[in-house]
């Protein structure tokens, strides 16, 4: 009798051991990794295009930084956007940085122009005339 207890209280050890070396090898292998989220600095950029065509406003070739440019009269283009500066296109915005969750610079832009009068928004900050 004492036999039969000893081995049931030996399998009971050995199984909980194998548990807790098997809880313990997951716990290496799964390590979560810090990540850090970089916000980019967004500045502000002056359109240089003569069209509200996207072909002009979505090129990132067609802004500069706006400096103390003036925006005014009636309200047909682009004249700013806030955006940061394209890694890949330095002096130039980037477009395809998230302005929220699944909306881009460049979807801002579009939606800002899709109506006959031009509308502000997150990104076009200011607008003005041909």
């Amino acid at each position: 009798m004492a036999t039969k207890r000893n081995s049931w209280l030996r399998a009971g050890t050995l199984a909980v051991l194998g548990l807790g070396l098997a809880y313990g090898a997951q716990s290496f292998t799964e390590k979560e990794q810090a990540t850090s989220v970089k916000k980019a600095i967004d500045l502000e950029w002056k359109f240089e295009g003569s069209s509200n065509h996207p072909s002009q406003s979505l090129d990132a070739d067609n802004y500069s930084p706006a400096g103390s440019a003036t925006c005014g009269g009636t309200p047909q283009t682009i004249c700013k956007i806030s955006a940061p500066e394209d890694a890949s296109n330095p002096g130039h915005p980037d477009m395809n940085a998230t302005v929220s969750p699944g909306v881009t610079v460049a979807d801002q832009i579009s939606s800002a122009l899709s109506s006959p009068t031009p509308t502000t928004n997150q990104t076009v900050t200011d607008l003005r005339s041909f």
